[in-house]
């Protein structure tokens, strides 16, 4: 299952709101980050969420479960570990 671990920092809460909208679940935060998770795979796109490039390229920071399937400019995609 896809899992992206968010810093729970206030720079970072439109990546946990954004995921949120799209139907991901989303939980805690605990031990000071939120986890992301997805049944399918889970794409994130950097305008929809409202970030600049700074924040867009450590949003991941926290780590992720799963495998990067892409990170560019505009879009991130995680999928299962196969």
């Amino acid at each position: 299952m896809p899992t992206i671990f968010v810093v729970n920092l206030e720079e970072f809460l439109p990546v946990v709101e954004g995921c949120r909208k799209a139907g991901y679940a989303v939980q805690g935060p605990v031990a000071g980050y939120w986890s992301i998770q997805s049944d399918t795979d889970m794409t994130l796109v950097r305008k929809q969420l409202g970030l600049g490039p700074a924040l867009w390229y450590t949003c991941l920071a926290g780590g992720i479960r799963g495998r990067l399937v892409e990170f560019g400019r505009e879009t991130l995609t995680i999928a299962e570990q196969a």
